[in-house]
């Protein structure tokens, strides 16, 4: 009788295989070591230099714990591989079919020849017999292996032969080709005539049955997450197919789909706190975009009339279980339209994925059934307000009438206008109540400087945000086309001191520029991915539909003997400022050199509102993870009429003394000058470059 699996046993990735594989069987001492090997990979590490069991080899502790002892196990089996003439890691496979196919075909691949690759998942062997389960992004097929049928080790085909199997380890990556068969237990299975090994793992898995337990783990190493959880590995699989989903949805609409620069000159199209990054070539500071907004502007500008990005964002703040510094979104920007045609789009766009991708149109969120199938709910925030609480603020005149009404209402925050009143009464009594997708238009125009003006009611604006079980999913609007306007509403809201802390809009000119020459009527969305995939796989942490989320950077005192590290932790980043005093002194007696061939000097001036200049640099290649700043160049107080001048002395220190300095101390080395940055405080609202 074939000692095959318990049908109720195990795991299937796919509703099609036939019957799922049992908890694989250890010997016992292999049984052990793995329960050892998942207390250390899933229990908190100990401090750097502190393991379980040590050795030292020269200045640096070495870990000798189980999974060190496995790890050398595994690379002396491809060791033997290798000498006996097989390739623990061949270039290529001759796979033919995936596991699934396999299953849901087996009527029609019966009986034929077929070659699947994937992981090894399970394996046990009783004598002239071996099972085995072999696991690809389908799922998992079982492999029966009989002594007789199996070909011996052959380096020219790369075969291996039965009596070497117990050089296979689970994890391995490994090639079996054989007939298409149903066992006598009815398990679909390939009975093994051929067997490679494609790659040699030298870790083991974590028990495939406990999983990974610990949520750092699970967020570090999310490729052994989706390898033992079929759960994890669907929900990315399906945030990938709803980027598809969306793309088809846009291309049927005749939207064309462009690529705008992540790295920008100037961060625009929203109030963040951006990433901020140095362009060698160019020699000058640049941004990661927090926004792609003002580029497909500029596409519309150009004279496409649908166009849309699906890109990567980046903002510079905090980490929640709703927001990451990095994300992505899909933007689009549709001319001669306003924001009504938004609502209408991205009403059929949700219901598109919810089909397409997942099949269906009802899905849990936050513990409520929502229904994308149906016609979504559309309220002014007014009427939302007005329904809820029985307070028209349209009727209301007077900041203290709203704030009366507000109090009123058990909310007690002055607000300093009748439209943020407004917003505050429906942010505390409306929004956690709209379950079912429901659009929220009619902002009060307070809170809405980039949208137009209802023509019926210009107190509010064309803008509208989506809700979904309680959560803003979005926000949408008419854009501003009136460049004289926009330049002067950005003008009002920035202060040069604050240009990077993402309070306000950046100063765009190229922008305002383009927008100069003419930009049609024209609406965007921009629904954020991570947020839907949320939604539309039940998931209330956004780290969970991120495969690779933010993190510090981390070194296992395990990685660290076993790579041979001797510090725990990347070099910290710590700026160091000095005078130029103190710096030029330093690098004469040698105590601080470059540690690149290529210097960049970016100057700074402030010239502040009495008169005084003052300027400092930022020198790159000197600290390899740190800024170091130079300070101390000569000015002289003065009048406002004078700065000129003391600019004319700090330029020639900064770009003429400097650098020569740095050449003559530093041959080798090539030195070059930004243009230089000036902060103007006595014109207040601008900056110079």
């Amino acid at each position: 009788m074939s000692p095959e699996k318990n049908k109720n046993d195990g795991l299937a990735r796919s509703s099609g295989l036939s019957r799922a594989p049992s908890r694989p069987k250890f010997s016992p001492t292999s049984n052990r070591t793995q329960l050892a090997l998942n207390a250390i990979l899933h229990s908190p590490l100990p401090a750097f230099g502190h393991t379980r069991s040590i050795r030292l080899v020269g200045d640096f502790t070495v870990a000798t714990n189980a999974l060190t002892e496995i790890r050398n196990g595994r690379v002396a089996k491809a060791a033997s591989l290798r000498s006996i003439g097989l390739n623990p890691y061949p270039s290529r496979s001759g796979r033919t079919h995936y596991t699934k196919s396999i299953i849901d075909d087996f009527a029609k691949l019966d009986g034929t020849t077929a070659t699947v690759a994937g992981r090894l998942m399970s394996w046990r062997k009783q004598g002239a017999l071996a099972f085995a389960h072999i696991q690809d992004q389908t799922g998992r097929l079982q492999l029966f292996l009989r002594r007789n049928l199996v070909q011996p080790t052959d380096k020219t085909t790369g075969d291996l032969g039965y009596a070497e199997t117990n050089m296979l380890d689970l994890g391995d990556i490994i090639e079996a080709t054989g007939k298409v068969i149903r066992t006598e237990r009815g398990e679909i299975s390939i009975l093994v005539e051929h067997l490679r090994v494609l790659t040699k793992a030298l870790r083991p898995l974590p028990d495939q049955w406990s999983g990974l337990k610990d949520r750092e783990q699970v967020l570090r190493k999310r490729y052994l997450d989706t390898t033992l959880e079929p759960a994890s590995f669907e929900r990315f699989a399906a945030a990938s197919k709803m980027v598809s989903a969306i793309r088809g949805f846009l291309f049927e609409r005749g939207f064309l789909e462009f690529q705008t620069p992540v790295i920008q000159p100037q961060y625009g199209g929203g109030t963040a706190k951006p990433f901020k990054t140095h362009v060698n070539a160019l020699g000058c500071d640049m941004y990661l975009a927090i926004s792609h907004e003002l580029y497909l502007k500029r596409l519309i500008v150009a004279g496409y009339d649908k166009v849309f990005t699906i890109g990567r964002y980046f903002r510079n703040e905090g980490i929640d279980r709703s927001h990451h510094p990095e994300f992505s979104m899909v933007e689009t920007m549709t001319a001669y339209e306003n924001y009504e045609y938004n609502m209408n789009l991205v009403e059929e766009m949700f219901r598109h994925v919810a089909v397409k991708v997942f099949g269906k149109t009802e899905f849990i969120v936050h513990g409520h059934t929502i229904d994308f199938g149906k016609p979504w709910h559309r309220v002014s925030m007014a009427e939302a307000v007005l329904e809820k609480t029985g307070a028209d603020f349209r009727q209301i005149t007077s900041v203290d009438d709203a704030n009366a009404r507000l109090a009123g209402l058990g909310i007690h925050e002055a607000q300093p206008s009748v439209g943020e009143a407004l917003v505050k009464a429906f942010e505390i009594t409306v929004e956690k109540e709209l379950i079912q997708p429901t659009l929220v238009f009619g902002h009060p125009i307070e809170i809405s400087p980039l949208a137009k003006p209802m023509a019926d009611d210009p107190r509010f604006v064309e803008r509208f945000e989506i809700f979904i079980a309680g959560m803003e999913c979005g926000d949408n609007w008419s854009e501003q086309n009136d460049p004289v306007h926009l330049l002067e509403t950005w003008r009002k809201a920035y202060r040069a001191e604050e240009r990077d802390a993402g309070k306000f809009h950046a100063l765009d000119f190229d922008f305002i520029e383009a927008l100069e020459y003419g930009l049609p009527p024209t609406t965007g969305i921009g629904p954020g991915i991570e947020r839907m995939t949320m939604i539309f796989t039940g998931q209330e942490n956004i780290d969970d539909v991120i495969f690779f989320p933010m993190m510090r950077p981390s070194i296992s005192p395990v990685n660290a003997g076993i790579f041979g590290i001797t510090e725990s932790t990347l070099a910290p980043v710590e700026d160091l400022a000095l005078s130029l005093q103190d710096f030029e002194a330093l690098c004469g007696e040698g105590s601080l050199k470059p540690h690149a061939h290529t210097i960049i000097i970016k100057p700074h001036l402030r010239v502040w509102k009495k008169g005084r200049v003052s300027a400092h640099v930022e020198i790159e290649g000197f600290t390899a993870n740190s800024l170091l700043r130079v300070a101390g160049f000569p000015t002289q107080a003065g009048a406002p009429s004078l700065a000129e001048e003391q600019k004319k002395m700090a330029f020639q220190q900064m770009e003429r003394a400097l650098p020569q300095f740095l050449k003559k101390s530093f041959p080798e080395c090539e030195v070059t000058v930004s243009p230089v940055t000036i902060t103007n405080e006595i014109v207040t609202g601008e900056q110079n470059a």
